[in-house]
């Protein structure tokens, strides 16, 4: 029953990114990885983005910087904002080709991808989505 609707508002979501908004600029940073054990956080999105999509990168970002203020300086996370269409090699190797939320824990030099489909549930309620990626970034920490 919980997978199923996570699905659904997975799909509600996507949904909303059916439609166009007024183009944000992108913030994208080097994609290079500098460390060879580190957190990159990487918000793929298209140029045009619905609320929804923008919430995800910005509150991303936002929690990186709040809750991890040292690791960001250190560059033990990293937040990476990517267009789709601007950076196909980037999106290829993540397999994304639409919006999407990835956390890459870089171990040794060695990428471990994964995709956190959950945020989308999310996407319009600040509090909740803070929390949960907040969680999920002090795991990926755990695993450094």
């Amino acid at each position: 029953m919980r997978r199923a609707l996570i699905l659904l508002g997975i799909l509600m979501a996507f949904s909303l990114c059916l439609q166009d908004s007024p183009e944000e600029p992108s913030s994208d940073m080097s994609t290079d990885v500098t460390k060879e054990s580190q957190i990159l956080v990487v918000h793929f999105h298209r140029i045009n983005q619905c609320t929804c999509c923008i919430n995800v990168g910005k509150w991303a970002e936002e929690t990186i910087k709040e809750f991890f203020p040292g690791e960001f300086e250190s560059e033990t996370i990293r937040y990476l904002d990517v267009c789709v269409e601007e950076n196909p090699e980037l999106a290829s190797k993540y397999d994304a080709y639409g919006a999407s939320l990835y956390i890459n824990i870089v171990k040794e030099g060695t990428d471990h991808i994964n995709e956190n489909a959950e945020v989308w549930q999310y996407c319009f309620d600040h509090d909740r989505y803070i929390s949960l990626l907040k969680t999920v970034l002090d795991d990926a920490l755990q695993q450094l």
